[in-house]
Parts: structure tokens; C-alpha cells; sequence
């Protein structure tokens, strides 16, 4: 992938940059936000790995300007450890994923592959499935034509459901997604917000559970509701 290595701890961005380097990306490394959003204007990016810490405009400010111009570069969040709000603001401002300081550069690595192989097609603004509309930029959901008022935690859980259409989460999987850690948090959380999901996202319903495996939200199962005209086909 083209990758935009924002970080400014020159050291740690070197030690990024070799090893993205030896695992075949091509890479652009800036130290400031304000050249990673002059890269980011000028070329196009697969992926942009960003240090919240930065001086001047930080990771956030960069994060928002890139999704206000809509530039839907994946973005790999670099974090404080123990800073769970920072995360938090970070996927709603319409990060992909964090990753926690200080970091072994294997995981950094396999971080980057995931989300290659999560996203490889050209990244998006907004997502779709069936009628349901989430879009990333303005956090706007809507169902048909009616909107639909979600908390920031609910977001983040219909995101993460939303962007892979069809495959099966664990709980653990949801809380390590959203909640930072699963062994920090009760998994029965998941259940509590999976069910507020179904119920403001309505009828028929979205998000499905696999029993003893976790949720899902099908690609192609749920459709659109249509006019019921005498004997109605189910459409492929």
C-alpha cells in the first residue's frame, strides 16, 4: 500500500518506516500536521499511520480536516496507552483502527495488513447495507428516508458491524473493537448495546445473532422491504 507515516519522534518513525519498508509498502514519512495534511492534499494515500501527539495541529485536527475534505484514506491511529478517551474520539472522527504506545513493530505490521486486507477496495465516505446508510463523515445514520439518533458507542459498534457485512463477530471481538480490551470490560455490554441497536435501527431486522458465536449484519440476506402484491418473490 502507499502508506503516510505522520509521527514526531524521528527515531520511532524511522523504526516505522523500515519496517513497513521490508513488509513491500511504499512509504512517505512527515514529522508535523501540518505536512501530513499537505501530503495528504497532493497524493493520494492507502492508508495514513497518525501520532496524536503532535505539535501544532494534532492528530485529531488532521484526522477532522482529512474527513471534512473527504479524504477517505484509511487511518491507523497511534496512541498513548491507557488513553482510552483518546481512542474513543479518534473513531468517531472516522479512524479505522489505533494502535497503543509504546508497540512491538510486529503488531504495527499486522495491524497495517488487516486493514489492506479489511479495505482493499478504494476506501469509502459512507456505508450500506440494505436500506441502512451510515455516513463517515458527518456520523449521519439513516434508515429509508427517517434518521436515526445513536450514541457515540453505538456508532462505533454499527461501524465496525457495517464495514464487513457478513462476517460473524465474537463478543470479545466487539469489545476489543469498541470498548478497547475485552478483559477490561463485561462482554454482556455488547449484548446491552446490540439490542438498543435493533431497536432504533427498526424492522426487518439488521443485525442477526449466531448462537454461541456472536453478531452479524448479513451482506445479502436482509433486503430492502417491498410492496406486498399478491404473492411476492424473495429476490436473489
Amino acid at each position: 500500500m502507499r502508506i503516510l507515516i505522520v509521527e514526531d519522534e524521528v527515531p520511532v518513525a524511522r523504526q516505522i518506516a523500515a519496517a513497513l519498508t521490508e513488509d513491500g509498502h511504499d512509504l512517505k514519512v512527515v514529522n508535523s500536521g501540518e505536512a501530513a495534511l499537505d501530503e495528504a492534499n497532493k497524493t493520494p494515500f492507502d492508508l495514513i499511520v497518525l501520532d496524536i501527539r503532535l505539535p501544532g495541529i494534532d492528530g485529531f485536527q488532521v484526522l477532522q480536516r482529512l474527513r471534512d475534505q473527504h479524504l477517505a484514506s484509511r487511518v491507523l491511529l497511534l496512541t498513548a496507552r491507557g488513553a482510552v478517551d483518546d481512542r474513543v474520539t479518534g473513531l468517531q472522527l472516522g479512524a479505522d483502527d489505533y494502535l497503543p504506545k509504546p508497540f512491538a513493530m510486529r503488531e504495527l505490521v499486522a495491524r497495517v495488513r488487516a486493514l489492506g486486507r479489511r479495505y482493499a477496495e478504494e476506501p469509502v465516505i459512507s456505508l450500506h447495507v440494505a436500506d441502512l446508510t451510515f455516513d463517515l463523515s458527518t456520523h449521519d445514520v439513516h434508515r429509508g428516508d427517517e434518521r436515526i439518533e445513536l450514541s457515540p458507542r453505538e456508532l462505533m459498534l454499527l461501524k465496525v458491524l457495517m464495514r464487513e457485512p457478513g462476517r460473524v463477530f465474537t463478543r470479545t471481538e466487539l469489545c476489543e473493537r469498541v470498548w478497547e480490551h475485552a478483559h477490561e470490560y463485561d462482554t454482556k455490554l455488547v449484548e446491552v448495546f446490540v439490542g438498543r441497536l435493533r431497536k432504533k435501527l427498526g424492522e426487518p431486522p439488521l443485525i442477526h445473532t449466531v448462537r454461541h458465536v456472536g453478531y452479524t449484519i448479513p451482506a445479502a440476506e436482509v433486503k430492502v422491504p417491498a410492496p406486498r402484491r399478491g404473492n411476492r418473490q424473495r429476490r436473489r
